[in-house]
């Protein structure tokens, strides 16, 4: 019966609003922002701030009343709560978690739906679910939540009013449609500034606020008409690999881009930012460091262009190494290709490969001396890397160990500028 009438109702609202989305998942999402909104009165007091008063609560209990009385059955009491941002996002994480199927079949993709929130750093946004004690991993606003390893994103948060400081110390909800697209509604601000404020999670890594329907507006300001609207539903996901399961930490697992989960030819960066750079990089072999003398007669030096958007993680490069000794004056050129995988948008793991020439410009011919079955490859120059990519701002530097066959085992210590981009 209570299934039933949120769906009459839910019908309604979307045969009236048809014309103006182009999905009906962005519909419902919004309903459930209000709807949630309307449940709730927001506690400055409960939420550290009692010297301040309560700002204006725009949705009530009164204007949904009827249709709660609806869902209620023949219990008319609707539960209400005087709470902070987090008992606004476990309402609506609640609700759809009783009508799973029917926010399913309005284009929420299988079961990816989590309490999304941040603390200090509104870059780093966790996914949670309400859960039981025994289950439980940490306890928020009084609540048994399950984190998981693979919970965290790095993400950037929505902005109050689409301008200023990003949100710290607060919870919303995220929810994924059919097509991949990750969808934020904040109903705590919905409540409090008088019209839903929702939006996507961008490429680029940053929660995007959409334009909000005017027809569940209380207030609509005229920024809002500067907002974007909402992407247009594209071609629908494959089945998860836990598509079947109900063991949320499987679940998580398919809840946007993870590097875990992911190869090096089947990528997808989805919520990281678009980085490109170059760095200037030092090899310096390992028998220089043993003898803890700087010697520029064993040396190599690279120049290299990481490549690190939504799609491709990639580093190509070029790089010179000579050996001097006094029995040789071995020299080589190669080019570089990394593969990177990236933890987060501040971290990658690189491992990587060279090829090109080399020669002996102390004999005749250029051709380096055969000393060992590894050595000898005539005039052919190779490489192979793993290291670390590290960046801070628009600065990053790497760290990595090597092997070649002009200058042997390495380490190699480089910087330079890694920019995000559109």
């Amino acid at each position: 019966m209570k299934q039933l009438s949120k769906k009459i109702f839910i019908f309604l609202c979307l045969i009236l609003t048809s014309k103006v989305f182009a999905d009906s998942f962005t519909d419902i999402i919004q309903d459930l922002t209000i709807q949630t909104a309307c449940i709730g009165q927001y506690s400055s007091t409960q939420a550290g701030g009692g010297w301040r008063d309560d700002p204006h609560d725009y949705y009530t209990p009164q204007m949904m009343a009827e249709r709660f009385k609806q869902m209620s059955g023949n219990m008319t009491r609707t539960t209400t709560f005087y709470g902070v941002c987090f008992d606004y996002a476990q309402f609506a994480w609640q609700d759809i978690d009783t009508y799973t199927t029917l926010y399913n079949e309005n284009g929420m993709y299988e079961k990816q739906f989590w309490i999304a929130d941040v603390h200090g750093d509104s870059n780093t946004i966790r996914l949670s679910i309400p859960t039981t004690k025994s289950n439980a991993s940490a306890v928020q606003n009084g609540v048994y939540i399950k984190t998981y390893p693979n919970g965290n994103r790095s993400i950037k948060a929505h902005r109050l009013k689409n301008e200023g400081e990003r949100a710290t110390y607060h919870a919303w909800l995220w929810i994924e449609r059919v097509d991949g697209v990750w969808f934020w509604i904040d109903p705590t601000w919905t409540d409090n500034l008088g019209y839903v404020v929702y939006g996507y999670v961008s490429n680029s890594g940053e929660e995007i606020q959409c334009k909000p329907n005017k027809k569940y507006c209380i207030n609509y300001p005229e920024y809002l008409n500067s907002l974007p609207s909402p992407p247009e539903l594209g071609q629908v996901k494959a089945p998860s690999n836990s598509s079947n399961s109900n063991n949320r930490a499987e679940t998580i697992k398919d809840a946007g881009s993870n590097w875990l989960v992911n190869t090096f030819v089947d990528v997808d960066y989805k919520g990281m930012d678009n980085r490109v750079g170059l760095i200037f990089q030092l090899d310096i072999p390992l028998s220089v460091i043993s003898d803890e003398s700087l010697s520029f007669n064993k040396m190599g030096f690279n120049l290299e262009m990481p490549c690190l958007t939504d799609r491709v993680a990639l580093g190509l490069g070029i790089e010179y190494l000579h050996n001097i000794t006094e029995d040789s004056k071995l020299h080589g050129g190669l080019f570089k290709f990394d593969f990177i995988k990236r933890f987060t948008n501040n971290t990658a793991w690189c491992l990587g490969c060279g090829l090109g020439v080399r020669f002996d410009t102390s004999v005749p011919g250029g051709l380096p001396e055969a000393k060992n079955a590894f050595y000898n490859a005539g005039y052919f120059a190779w490489d192979i890397e793993t290291g670390l990519l590290f960046n801070l701002s628009s600065f990053s530097t790497k760290i990595q160990v090597s092997y070649n066959n002009i200058i042997g085992f390495s380490v190699g210590i480089g910087i330079g500028l890694l920019f995000e981009t559109m």
